[in-house]
């Protein structure tokens, strides 16, 4: 078999990163060009137009042309050189189209969540200003029609997506224009005058999740992504034609910046993901060889396995524990941490072909490398997953460093360290401010201060907020904690977030908190307790687990779910639970374990505001709904 090779060779490690040189692409837009020339025929997209339909797919000359008459499309329709573009539209080949096409007349995309409230978005299209707003269907439109005042509406006017008329209409003048419509006249068009050339110019406004006010719009210029992109190419096993299963929202950068413009740059044949809740089958049915994830999936994956390993029974019961047994023994004979180590001998392989390989098989037997993001990851799943023989590499980063801070898996084989992530990245620099921080216990942390081509232009017209964040040399304050160790950074918490008990002691509760979601008992889970003796608990448990493992351990437990989570032998079970199995040294201090738990039958969401788009927990708003229940601990 001839051997395979990548797409991009590595950057060599002493390079200038300032700006682009020699045939690196100076927009995202010249970047899909190199790759649709390079690539043509080969797939870059596949998806699922509807449910129940076949997965379809489109060349990269395919896309590279649609990208190129949606650039000629919003030519047409006046949007010009340094206007905004916003997307409401979920992952998608024409959100991946609207953005490029922008970027190649120099415009910015802002791309929002379709979950997201009217009133989110009302505010982003105020803030932002953008010529024209994509939207994914007639619901999304309705939505915005109710929330966006008559004066607010952009001057290009709507792209409505899908094949329905729209139900609710913009005020007189603003045009609603079908995507088809678009499409056709931008593939009739003139070609451009000139494709966009500014590594500087700005390409896309992400605004953060909001989680203590309104959310701010990050400045991220073609070079601040297109360093991320360069150096991590021909680094990780990619090669052309290879798939993804992508999932990662795109309106994040981690999903935006890797998920989509990385993987074009490789050639890689990016599969979207149609369904969130049938990931897994969607996997058996791609094959992917990256798979790309927050840690609630991996945290979902460990609980699942080791659930059904741990109700084996029989002969499947001793394969089990001899395949653990095995890969244990095997990772620590090789001395490494993150990467995978293939079996080697007659048994370990048969207990590898008995039970790891079909573990890896739900994701469809492929999976070269996984990538880890967004938050913090336990250490435990990231060796459960090294067990199963996958390469696992945890990253850090923030929007405002586009994303990439540091990750494991990029200095090479065997460089990995669990409970850090990994060294910083090619070009990026990072320094501890130990000023910012007054833990005696702990005087080697500090805020972790980022350097590099990947630092944002600013937050959109917030001068103050962006001097807020910024050092006089050019750093960015990522108002996260951390510590340096031989080169490996390790994220211990947010500056913010820690607190202070009666005693005096600080608790980070983060990292902490991700401990506790690996208990299948815990869906979400949030640890306070500032100013206060001790710290305590809220939990939205996995009620149906919940009520089962209580009823077979005893406890009474009432029939209605709000009754269940208010009941004291229910919560008082639960937090013995957690304690005698999660909450344990040395990855808890004593002060640090809760001697309280509210329990919250309702899931938290964006919805009732519990949640930001991205995920986070709204803490203010949460602790304020429990209040009574807090005071009266």
């Amino acid at each position: 078999m001839p051997t395979k090779e990548m797409a991009w060779p590595r950057q060599p490690t002493d390079r200038q990163w300032l700006q682009p040189e020699g045939d690196d692409p100076r927009t995202l837009y010249q970047m899909l060009m190199v790759s649709q020339e390079r690539f043509g025929d080969e797939p870059c997209f596949g998806f699922i137009p509807a449910p129940g339909m076949p997965r379809v797919h489109l060349t990269y000359n395919e896309f590279g042309d649609l990208a190129t008459s949606v650039a000629k499309g919003l030519r047409d329709i006046g949007v010009e050189k340094d206007d905004r573009v916003a997307i409401i539209v979920d992952n998608s080949v024409e959100w991946a189209a609207l953005s490029y096409g922008a970027n190649a007349l120099g415009a910015a995309y802002t791309a929002m969540y379709t979950h997201q409230h009217g009133k989110d978005w009302a505010y982003i299209i105020n803030d932002s200003t953008p010529k024209a707003v994509a939207v994914a269907n007639t619901e999304v439109l309705d939505k915005l029609c109710g929330a966006l005042e008559d004066d607010a509406w952009p001057a290009s006017g709507i792209i409505l997506l899908g094949d329905d008329e729209p139900n609710e209409l913009p005020p007189e003048g603003v045009e609603v224009r079908a995507w088809k419509d678009l499409v056709q006249a931008g593939r009739g068009a003139e070609d451009l005058a000139e494709i966009a050339d500014d590594w500087q110019a700005l390409s896309t406004l992400i605004y953060t999740s909001g989680t203590t006010g309104n959310p701010k719009g990050v400045m991220l210029s073609n070079w601040n992504t297109l360093s991320n992109v360069l150096c991590v190419q021909g680094v990780f096993e990619l090669y052309p034609g290879d798939k993804n299963a992508a999932f990662l929202p795109w309106a994040h950068s981690f999903g935006s910046t890797f998920d989509l413009h990385w993987m074009i740059r490789m050639g890689v044949h990016i599969n979207l993901i149609s369904d969130l809740t049938k990931i897994a089958d969607e996997c058996i049915e791609i094959k992917p060889a990256a798979l790309l994830a927050v840690p609630r999936v991996w945290n979902k994956f460990y609980d699942r396995v080791n659930s059904q390993f741990e109700s084996a029974t029989g002969l499947k019961k001793m394969f089990i524990g001899k395949a653990q047994k095995a890969a244990s023994k095997r990772i620590a004979k090789a001395g490494v941490e993150c990467d995978a180590v293939p079996p080697s001998g007659f048994f370990d392989k048969l207990w590898d072909k008995l039970v790891w390989a079909k573990v890896r098989a739900r994701f469809g037997g492929n999976i070269r490398f996984c990538m880890s993001g967004a938050a913090a990851l336990s250490p435990d799943v990231a060796s459960f997953v090294q067990k199963v023989g996958f390469n696992c590499y945890e990253g850090y980063g923030l929007t405002e460093t586009s994303p990439l801070v540091a990750a494991n898996g990029w200095m090479g084989k065997g460089m990995s360290r669990l409970n850090t992530v990994g060294m910083p990245a090619n070009g990026v620099r990072v320094e501890i401010d130990t000023s910012a921080w007054d833990d005696p216990d702990r005087p080697d942390e500090g805020e972790i201060i980022v350097y590099g081509p990947n630092i944002m232009q600013g937050y959109w017209n917030l001068p103050e907020a962006t001097a807020e964040v910024m050092t006089e040399d050019g750093g960015f304050r990522t108002g996260d904690l951390g510590k340096m160790v031989d080169g490996y950074l390790s994220i211990t918490g947010r500056v913010k977030s820690q607190f202070k008990l009666e005693n005096g002691k600080y608790v980070s509760p983060a990292p902490l908190e991700e401990n506790l979601k690996l208990s299948p008992l815990v869906e979400q889970a949030v640890l306070d307790g500032r100013n206060m003796k001790n710290t305590f608990l809220i939990v939205h448990p996995s009620l149906d687990v919940l009520r089962k493992e209580a009823s077979a351990a005893g406890v009474s437990v009432p029939a209605d779910n709000a009754a269940m989570c208010a009941d004291a032998g229910v919560k008082s079970w639960l937090l013995t639970n957690l304690t005698e199995n999660n909450m344990l040294a040395p990855k808890w201090k004593g002060y640090e374990v809760a001697r309280n738990i509210i329990l919250d039958p309702v899931e938290w969401s964006v919805d009732n505001d519990m949640m930001t788009p991205s995920m986070k927990v709204k803490l203010r708003n949460l602790l304020s709904h429990h209040e009574e229940a807090i005071n009266s601990l």
